[in-house]
């Protein structure tokens, strides 16, 4: 179950960093966002990684 919010949390991320094209004046903060859904992701999947194993 983690690794699908991983999985999830990861496209979130990207999605949001599209977004950024969209919206100039809250680039950074859009970017800051997405980076941390990207972190997020990542570290789930990993936390999920010996199970999936």
């Amino acid at each position: 179950m983690l690794g699908a919010a991983g999985v999830f949390g990861v496209m979130a991320g990207m999605a949001g960093a599209c977004l950024v094209g969209w919206l100039p004046a809250h680039a950074r903060t859009v970017q800051t966002a997405a980076g941390l859904m990207l972190l997020g992701g990542f570290a789930l999947m990993g936390w999920a990684m010996p199970v999936m194993l």
